[in-house]
């Protein structure tokens, strides 16, 4: 530990011995940065610097090269996390905030093209000029490190996860699924056993299903569809908790699966879908076409 934390602290040591030059200022009292990064530093905090993997938490303002506001984090809330990553781009501002320490203020200004192309993922606004520059106003409030924030995160995760839990047992027990949890959690509730073959791993599956969140909110559906889903087992084209219950479904089965988040789409949001979102399908086994040539 004591050695990756060496690797780390002397990798943010490096940006200001690599990036920091003894240039003159500009007529705004911006100095640059061998790397290009122009930077302007207005108060001179003596606090904890970021290192590679910590979260700042800061104010940030940037504005168009017209000096129009684009974004305020003040606007949305009291304080703005950002990740303490790799610089996007030779001259990002990434390569500004590791040269703060807690307390600062400092002005940085960066290229349009790159920002929007490279950090932003979008396309530069065509009223920009070619070497239009985008200016940084920000002040570093708190650092906290990756060890910290880690803890935190697993704790979070954990308190979470109960709670889904909670609702799961809830939900089970108001519409009856007496049922174990199969191998990997997920459970599975038979309403009408078919009479065909069992899905075997690279067997297509024919299958009309809608999906609903605990609380009865549909999410996906089948319905009007002109034909029925269909995926290959064993292919990882559906979540985890279709992987584990379908082939326990033979072709007739109507069924309904309860899968936990964490057999879904995790601890993330995805889509309109929030992060730990416990998943009620309930489906039917419309066909299953083998994979084996007879």
């Amino acid at each position: 530990m004591k050695k990756t934390y060496s690797l780390i602290s002397c990798l943010i040591a490096g940006f200001a011995i690599l990036f920091l030059s003894a240039c003159d200022k500009d007529s705004e009292g911006f100095q640059k940065t061998k790397s290009g990064l122009k930077y302007k530093f207005i108060n001179s905090g003596n606090g904890t610097r970021p290192q590679l993997g910590d979260v700042m938490i800061m104010h940030i303002r940037y504005y168009s090269p017209t000096d129009s506001l684009l974004y305020d984090s003040r606007n949305i809330k009291d304080s703005f996390t950002v990740n303490m990553v790799e610089p996007t781009f030779i001259g990002g501002v990434e390569e500004g905030f590791a040269l703060m320490s807690v307390g600062d203020s400092a002005h940085f200004k960066v290229r349009a093209d790159s920002l929007f192309i490279k950090t932003f993922l979008s396309t530069v606004p065509e009223t920009y000029q070619p070497d239009a520059e985008i200016k940084f106003h920000v002040s570093l409030l708190r650092v906290i490190s990756k060890s910290v924030n880690d803890s935190i995160k697993m704790a979070q995760d954990l308190e979470l996860r109960r709670r889904e839990f909670e609702l799961i047992e809830l939900f089970l027990k108001q519409n009856n699924m007496d049922v174990m949890p199969t191998q990997n959690g997920a459970y599975l509730s038979i309403s009408k056993p078919g009479n065909g073959n069992y899905p075997q791993i690279g067997d297509t599956v024919f299958v009309d299903y809608t999906g609903r969140l605990l609380d009865g909110t549909v999410f996906d559906s089948s319905a009007g569809a002109e034909k029925p889903f269909s995926f290959v087992l064993g292919n990882q084209a559906v979540i985890t908790g279709w992987e584990e219950c379908i082939p326990l479904l033979n072709k007739g089965s109507i069924a309904r699966m309860v899968i936990p988040s964490d057999l879904a789409y995790g601890a993330e949001d995805y889509r309109e879908l929030k992060a730990y979102s416990t998943l009620v399908f309930d489906v039917e086994i419309i066909d299953i076409k083998s994979s084996v040539t007879k």
